[in-house]
């Protein structure tokens, strides 16, 4: 077997409780060719004392503070020199043998940009009540995997090259610099090179200090940011600019690299989604307005819902859609 080198960063801030369980699960994979690099944002916790322990066995650590996250990410990935990339959070932690799998995998499949596995869940305070997650979402078609936008990120490792050209991330963003990446690579490259596979690569703790717990509400108005990059890049009728939680940042400054055909039936997958989302609430109204731009954009992949909205929406007139709703309760 061959062993492709795998890059690996861990962004840290203050995780002094877990980072050591991080770095322990990286480095005990015994993996031949194995890059990893350290970006710490300036600890004032016992960070710095358990990298230190480590710190020969490491391609390159650093503490210093930095903008966040996102930050340490892009400062991470401008030292990788690895084939195969994924960062992994200072309170998660590796499946032992992992990575001999995830490097089978791509050197069985030459083809292969990116890897999707499975990972477990935990909550902090009780490990074995572990869920395992899905993995990334791919949908039937590129703009429905888009549109739904969910790369579950630790399980999730890209042949480098391919998203060079997605480095360095927007740094303001604190919660979805995952979802940037993704978007970035399917945009790019469609969802053609992706493989899924069963195997458990991550596991994913769940704390009170944790973003996913303790800021989650923040996660969806930050990708209305990342969403409003998009739309406007592609022209969206305003109509579907108002479907956004506006907040008070300033709009990011995103330039995306749009390489795949038939863009705008990414902004039809995404009016596709708000009419639903309106016929749900009842509310005809936005429903028609969305549905509108649907028909519009004709060639558009409408599943077997949407176009029973579409239908709903467009050709039978509300008071009857109102009647036909009641007796089917």
């Amino acid at each position: 077997m061959t062993f492709p080198k795998i890059s690996i960063v861990t962004p840290s801030f203050n995780q002094g409780q877990y980072i050591e369980q991080t770095i322990l699960s990286v480095l005990d994979q015994n993996y031949p060719n194995l890059e990893y690099i350290i970006i710490d944002g300036g600890s004032k916790d016992a960070t710095v004392d358990i990298i230190k322990k480590y710190e020969s066995r490491l391609a390159y650590w650093i503490s210093e503070p930095d903008k966040g996250q996102t930050d340490a990410i892009n400062k991470g990935f401008a030292k990788c020199t690895g084939e195969i990339f994924n960062w992994i959070n200072s309170d998660d932690y590796y499946e032992p043998g992992a990575f001999e799998k995830i490097a089978r995998l791509f050197t069985d499949h030459p083809k292969v940009n990116v890897v999707c596995g499975k990972e477990w869940s935990f909550a902090d305070e009780n490990p074995a009540g572990k869920t395992l997650n899905p993995g990334s979402i791919i949908k039937k078609n590129i703009y429905e995997t888009i549109r739904v936008g969910i790369m579950d990120q630790p399980c999730t490792f890209f042949r480098k090259k391919t998203i060079d050209v997605s480095f360095p991330l927007e740094p303001s963003l604190k919660y979805v610099m995952d979802r940037q990446l993704w978007w970035s690579y399917l945009l790019n490259y469609g969802q053609g090179h992706i493989l899924q596979t069963d195997e458990v690569f991550t596991w994913f703790r769940l704390h009170t200090q944790s973003k996913s717990i303790e800021q989650a509400h923040y996660f969806e108005a930050e990708a209305d940011l990342l969403r409003l990059s998009l739309f406007r890049q592609l022209v969206a009728p305003p109509v579907l600019e108002e479907q956004l939680a506006f907040n008070h940042r300033p709009p990011l400054n995103i330039s995306w690299n749009i390489l795949i055909p038939g863009s705008i039936k990414v902004l039809a997958a995404f009016a596709a989604y708000y009419a639903e989302r309106h016929y749900i609430k009842d509310n005809l109204k936005a429903t028609s307005k969305q549905m509108k731009l649907v028909v519009r954009w004709k060639l558009a992949y409408m599943s077997t819902t949407e176009w029973k909205l579409w239908i709903a929406a467009c050709l039978i007139p509300a008071p009857v859609t109102r009647i036909i709703k009641k007796l089917k309760n």
